[in-house]
């Protein structure tokens, strides 16, 4: 394999693979866990998953390619990120089903009523507290009983 069509497999990896896990940043996209662009369960399985089938389907695709190496690159870093993507995210659901979602603090916390500190406080939590984790967004962690908190602060059980 060439040196052009490896450098074209890895950056499109690089980039495909960065960027499939973060949804562009669209209120309806934002919302909505579909496993491939924003998963609903914490943990750092997708972007993993991601990346390793961004390289895979990058090199992939520029094999198969007979015309267009690169062009294959690309198409198959994209397939496959998303894959891998959906992959990681169905592997961290599992997982926090395993665990039943317990988790607590390493501090004292605000609970929010969204995932962010531009949203009102709708209670507290003490430092050491469990709670069961639903889902996550970025940095944030949405608890069971309603409201979200900082992942900075948030341990397994």
């Amino acid at each position: 394999m060439s040196s052009t069509r490896i450098t074209a497999a890895v950056a499109a990896a690089a980039l495909l693979g960065g960027l499939a896990p973060m949804a562009l940043p669209t209120a309806a996209a934002a919302q909505q866990a579909n496993g491939i662009t924003n998963c609903d369960a914490p943990g750092g399985r997708q972007r993993t998953g991601a990346i390793i089938g961004a390289v895979i389907g990058g090199l992939a695709g520029s094999q198969i390619s007979d015309n267009e190496r690169t062009l294959g690159a690309v198409v198959g870093a994209g397939a496959g990120a998303a894959a891998g993507s959906y992959i990681g995210c169905n592997q961290q659901r599992a997982r926090q089903d395993a665990r039943g979602g317990d988790y607590r603090t390493t501090a004292n916390l605000r609970i929010r009523s969204g995932p962010g500190v531009n949203y009102r406080q709708v209670g507290s939590l003490s430092a050491g507290q469990p709670f069961s984790a639903i889902g996550s967004q970025g940095e944030w962690v949405q608890i069971a009983g309603g409201g979200w908190v900082s992942a900075h602060y948030v341990t397994t059980n």
